[in-house]
C-alpha cells in the first residue's frame, strides 16, 4: 500500500509526525467559534467554553438536546459519521451538499455575529469525525485538506445523488476522505443503520466516482462489530460474523428480482470496504460513494438472496510476458442444489480474461456459463469480440435463475499476462492481483412463480465447420446425424444477424454460401429452441 508521506517532503514527514492531535485542533476550532455563545446554562444544553477534556465528554457520542435532531437517532457527535452528527450539521455551512438544517433545528452555527468556519475547518472537523473522533492521536493530513481547498481538487461524486424518498428507504454516505496525486488506499469502516424494526432490502443503487476500485457492502449477522472501533480503519474485519451483501467496481444499480430481497434485521451494521486509487499526477482526490438503499417490509419476499465472494489466493505471475492460467473448483458435499441468479468476476490490470463453467462429477469442466471477456453479451458466453476490461466486468443473470448441484459446483478460470517490472502475487493493492468470484444465488425458488423449466440440453459433439478462414462457402459438418431439428444463425461483428437457415434432425451437413458480406469476423450458431448448443467463430477473407 503506498503511504501519504512518500508524496511529500521530508520536512512534511517530520512535521506530521510531531503535529498536534486532531482532536486538540477541532476543540481549538470550537473554543473559538463556539465558546463564547455555548456557555453554562446555554439554551441548546451544550457547554463549549470548558476544557478539552469537558468538551469532548460533552459532544462525543452524547444524545443532543434538541428534540427533532434526537429523534433521528443523531448525536453531537456520532463517531465515524458526520452525517448523523448534529454538531456537524450546524457548522457544515453548505459544505456537505446534501447535510441542510430541518425545520425544528435551529439556526446554523456560529451565532451572534461570529465568522462561519472556513471550507479548511469544517473539513478538519468531518475528517476528524470520519476517523473516529478520537481523543487523541493525529489521524487527519491537514496539508491534504489545505491543499485540496486552496489550490483545487478532484471531487469523485461532485453531484450527490438524491436519496430515496423516506417510506421508500435511505440513503448511506460514505467519505470523503482524501488521496494524495498517484497514491492509493482501502479502508473499511463500520456503519449503524439504525433501521428501528426488521425489513428487506430489494435494491440498492451505488454511485462512486470514476477512480473507484471497487466498494463491498458487508453485514454483521452477530455482535462482532463491536471488535473494531468507529471510523476508517486499515483493517478488514476479519470475517467474523459478517456475510456479503454486494461488491461493486463501478456505480451499479441493483435491483433484486421479484418476490426476493436481503433480510435485515432491525438495528442491523454493516461494514463498509471502499478502495480507491487517485490516477491524476497533479491534484488530491476527495474519494465518497453514497448507496441508496431501497426497502420493503418483512415478510414481503418469499425467498431470500445470498451473496458469495470466494477468492482464489494461490497466484503467482511472473513478469515474463508469458499467459498465465489458473483455475479453481468450488464444491461442497450433499444432495442440495442452488439457484444462480448473477454471477461477475474481479481481477487486477494483469488479467487477460475469466470464464466460469459448470463443474462435471468427475472434476472436469462442464458448460461454460460466463465470460468476463464478453461485455457485449452481457457475460453470455459466445460473444463474437471478445474484448477483456478488468475494471468493467459484465455481470450475467438469469432470469429464472440457474440450478447448480453443490456437489458439483463450478469451475472458475482466470488468466494474466505479467509485463510489470516484477512478479506478482495476490493482494490488496492495485500492484498486485486477484482472482476473485462473485454469485448472488437462491437456496430455493418455491413461490417465485417462474415459467416452465425447459429440459437442458445437451451441447453437441462431433461438429466441424471449415474450411476457416474461407473465401466463398463454409460446411458445418456432423459426424452423426444432427438428430434434432436446428436453426442456423449467422452473425457480422455489429451484432446484425445476417443468415438463418434451418437444419434437419436427419441432416449431417449444413452448408453456409457467402453472399456479399464483407470480410471479416462471423459469429457461426446453432440453436434448438433458442438455446446454443454449437458455436464457432468464421473468418470470412
Amino acid at each position: 500500500m503506498k503511504k501519504v508521506l512518500l508524496a511529500l517532503p521530508l520536512c512534511m514527514s517530520i512535521v506530521g509526525l510531531h503535529a498536534q492531535d486532531t482532536y486538540l485542533q477541532v476543540y481549538d476550532i470550537i473554543s473559538a467559534k463556539c465558546g463564547s455563545c455555548h456557555i453554562e446554562a446555554h439554551e441548546s444544553g451544550l457547554t463549549l467554553n470548558g476544557s478539552a477534556a469537558e468538551v469532548y465528554d460533552a459532544i462525543y457520542d452524547a444524545i443532543p438536546v434538541n428534540a427533532e435532531a434526537a429523534g433521528k437517532g443523531m448525536k453531537v457527535i456520532s463517531p465515524g459519521d458526520p452525517y448523523k452528527s448534529f454538531l456537524f450539521s450546524k457548522i457544515n455551512n453548505g459544505l456537505a451538499l446534501d447535510v441542510n438544517l430541518t425545520a425544528g433545528e435551529g439556526a446554523a452555527c456560529p451565532q451572534e455575529g461570529e465568522p462561519v468556519l472556513d471550507n479548511k475547518q469544517i473539513e478538519l472537523i468531518r475528517q476528524w469525525i470520519i476517523f473516529g473522533a478520537k481523543e487523541t492521536g493525529n489521524m487527519v493530513d491537514t496539508t491534504i485538506i489545505a491543499t485540496f481547498y486552496d489550490e483545487g481538487g478532484i471531487q469523485s461524486v461532485p453531484d450527490p445523488p438524491a436519496p430515496p424518498a423516506p417510506e421508500e428507504g435511505f440513503q448511506i454516505h460514505y467519505g470523503p476522505w482524501f488521496l494524495w496525486p498517484e497514491t492509493e488506499h482501502e479502508y473499511w469502516s463500520k456503519f449503524a443503520t439504525q433501521i428501528p424494526e426488521d425489513l428487506e432490502v430489494n435494491r440498492i443503487d451505488v454511485i462512486m466516482g470514476d477512480y473507484s476500485h471497487h466498494f463491498i457492502i458487508y453485514k454483521y449477522d452477530a455482535p462482532t462489530y463491536l471488535m473494531n472501533p468507529y471510523g476508517l480503519r486499515d483493517n478488514d474485519p476479519e470475517f467474523l460474523g459478517v456475510s456479503l451483501v454486494t461488491a461493486n467496481q463501478f456505480s451499479y444499480d441493483l435491483h433484486l428480482p421479484p418476490n426476493t430481497a436481503f433480510p435485515w434485521e432491525s438495528d442491523t451494521w454493516l461494514d463498509l470496504n471502499s478502495h480507491y486509487i487517485n490516477y491524476s499526477s497533479t491534484m488530491p482526490l476527495a474519494c465518497e460513494v453514497y448507496m441508496n438503499v431501497y426497502t420493503q417490509p418483512a415478510g414481503t419476499a418469499v425467498q431470500e438472496m445470498h451473496t458469495e465472494l470466494p477468492a482464489n489466493t494461490d497466484i503467482y505471475i511472473p513478469n515474463n510476458g508469458l499467459e498465465y492460467t489458473f483455475e479453481e473448483s468450488l464444491y461442497d458435499s450433499g444432495d442440495d442444489e442452488i439457484f444462480l441468479w448473477g454471477i461477475s468476476s474481479h481481477t487486477h490490470k494483469y488479467g487477460t480474461d475469466y470464464n466460469v463453467y459448470k463443474r462435471k462429477a468427475d472434476g472436469t469442466k462442464g458448460e461454460q456459463i460466463f465470460d468476463a471477456s464478453c461485455e457485449s453479451t452481457d457475460g453470455i458466453p459466445g460473444c463474437i469480440d471478445e474484448i477483456y476490461d478488468y475494471q468493467h466486468p459484465p455481470i450475467r443473470y438469469w432470469d429464472s435463475f440457474l440450478p447448480i448441484k453443490v456437489s458439483e459446483g463450478v469451475i472458475h478460470e482466470a488468466s494474466y499476462i505479467n509485463d510489470g517490472p516484477s512478479p506478482v502475487w495476490f493482494g490488496l493493492t492495485s500492484d498486485d492481483e486477484m482472482m476473485v468470484l462473485i454469485y448472488f444465488y437462491l437456496e430455493d425458488t418455491a413461490g417465485l412463480n417462474l415459467p416452465s423449466s425447459v429440459p437442458e440440453q445437451e451441447p453437441l459433439i462431433g461438429i466441424q465447420s471449415f474450411p476457416n478462414p474461407a473465401d466463398e462457402q463454409v460446411l458445418v459438418r456432423s459426424e452423426e446425424v444432427f438428430g434434432r431439428d436446428l436453426m442456423l444463425q449467422l452473425t457480422d461483428i455489429s451484432g446484425q444477424v445476417v443468415l438463418t437457415q434451418q437444419v434437419y434432425a436427419g441432416d449431417r451437413l449444413a452448408v453456409i454460401d457467402r453472399k456479399q458480406w464483407a470480410s471479416g469476423l462471423y459469429l457461426l450458431q446453432l440453436t434448438d429452441n433458442g438455446t446454443v448448443v454449437y458455436s464457432e467463430k468464421i473468418f470470412f477473407r
